[in-house]
């Protein structure tokens, strides 16, 4: 053993030991991790064990829910960081697997990237409340991580106890009826044969929807916008219509999902802009005396070539900017870059005389944010903080909104007014502006022609 006796030998053999136990150790831990990771993940299934139950359900004539879950974090991401959307993630992944896995036994997996599917043997008439329940645990956590009306949840579901119905129908009728929900901006749907029917109605309008706008077959509405002090007309909101061919007259309610959807935003809202502008130019002494706003989707806004193509379009017709309002609409939040660039075209447009109105204010993506990050013009307050300041509350925050937006040098527009009541409490509040079936509903060119005349 003489070879222990130089220093440097035995260094190299404690070196090797020390190696070799930090080795153990860390394989003892990651093994403990991946044991733990397995067992808090073991009831998530794949999707292909869900179809198997559900034929096999099917075969003994039970009751079979499918519901497909969709999860939505782009607006986390683009507002905070990608990490902090995941850990939000994961935490709403484990309150889905305590609902429709741990709760009621039945089973959940991961479907594409983000979404989940659940199957359990729940009755239609239970389903929705237990959603509820479910959604209640999810938006604690949101409120927490200050994710409310940022990240979104759908939840769509399909009931059956036939033996006809396969998976993939299921599935897909499943699918629809979250996407029904998206549309009607409400948490969960249920798919029936009538809902169906509208979901292959939104199909096909989705599908012709190029061809509409290329075929020119919208048409203008307007409704008129009310001086709160002296009751006349100062203006009117520019609303699209459809004559479709199939369909018959079309709301946005109908066909702006479908504008959306394929990807034809920006050139809707140009096209729309242009409809009126042309409008305009066709009496111009007349019509240069009140104000129309047309609305943007914050996607058209944060186009680059935004700014330029509405002065552009507005000097073709020799439009006077004073006579043109942007109505910012609430339909999506935005990241840093996107937020820098409408920022920038709503400042030029400004410079050129032209109003910006921050559209449905109280409601989604819109809010007091916006106050400080949009050089606006004027708030225009959404019709639920309207109709909900005939309480003593609902007055008091409607009358703070005002105040806010006046100390801002901003002026208000209340919408949704449709009794004395409202007209009454709003003025009390202080609004500057008014609109609503009280005084009118949207209405063809010739009766607002008509009505200026008057």
């Amino acid at each position: 053993m003489q070879f222990l006796e130089y220093p440097y030998v035995i260094i190299t053999i404690l070196v090797l030991i020390f190696v070799v136990m930090g080795l153990i150790g860390l394989y003892f831990t990651i093994k403990s991790m991946k044991t733990a990771k397995g067992s808090a993940e073991k009831s998530f299934c794949g999707t292909g064990k869900i179809e198997n139950d559900f034929e096999k359900a099917g075969s003994l004539r039970q009751n079979r829910c499918l519901v497909y879950i969709f999860i939505s974090l782009d607006g986390m991401k683009r507002l905070y960081s990608e990490s902090k959307a995941m850990r939000i993630y994961e935490q709403v992944r484990k309150v889905l697997l305590n609902h429709f896995c741990h709760k009621i036994g039945g089973e959940i997996s991961l479907y594409g990237q983000e979404n989940f599917l659940a199957l359990n043997s729940l009755e239609a008439d239970m389903v929705e409340n237990f959603i509820d329940k479910c959604f209640e645990e999810i938006n604690e956590i949101f409120v927490k991580n200050g994710a409310v009306n940022v990240a979104q949840v759908r939840f769509g579901y399909y009931c059956t106890s036939s033996t006809e119905v396969s998976f993939k129908t299921a599935l897909s009728r499943a699918k629809q009826a979250c996407s029904m929900a998206e549309d009607k901006d409400v948490l969960h749907c249920q798919w029936d044969s009538s809902n169906g029917k509208e979901f292959e109605r939104k199909i096909k309008i989705e599908n012709n929807i190029q061809s509409e706008i290329d075929n020119n077959r919208f048409f203008l509405e307007y409704q008129p916008i009310i001086d709160a002090k002296t009751n006349k007309i100062v203006g009117a909101e520019v609303l699209s219509r459809l004559n479709s061919p199939t369909e018959g007259i079309l709301t946005p309610k109908y066909f702006l999902s479908a504008v959306n959807n394929v990807g034809l935003s920006g050139k809707f809202d140009y096209y729309i802009f242009e409809k009126n502008c042309k409008w305009i130019s066709n009496d111009k002494a007349n019509r240069f005396k009140y104000v129309y706003t047309i609305n943007f989707s914050r996607n058209t806004l944060c186009d680059p070539d935004l700014a330029n193509n509405i002065i552009e379009i507005a000097e073709r017709y020799g439009i006077d900017y004073s006579c043109i309002a942007v109505e910012i609409l609430e339909d999506k939040s935005l990241g840093d870059e996107e937020k820098t660039v409408m920022i920038g075209n709503l400042k030029r447009l400004k410079d050129k005389g032209i109003l910006i109105l921050l559209d449905d204010f109280g409601k989604g993506y819109t809010s007091f944010g916006d106050l400080a990050d949009f050089d606006i013009s004027i708030v225009k307050i959404d019709k639920a903080i309207t109709q909900g300041a005939l309480t003593h509350t609902g007055f008091l925050i409607l009358k703070n909104i005002i105040k806010t937006a006046h100390d801002l040098g901003f002026k208000t527009l209340c919408e949704g007014i449709e009794t004395d009541g409202h007209r009454q409490i709003v003025v009390e509040a202080g609004c500057d502006m008014l609109q609503g079936y009280y005084f009118y509903r949207p209405m063809p060119v010739t009766q607002l022609e008509t009505l200026f005349e008057q």
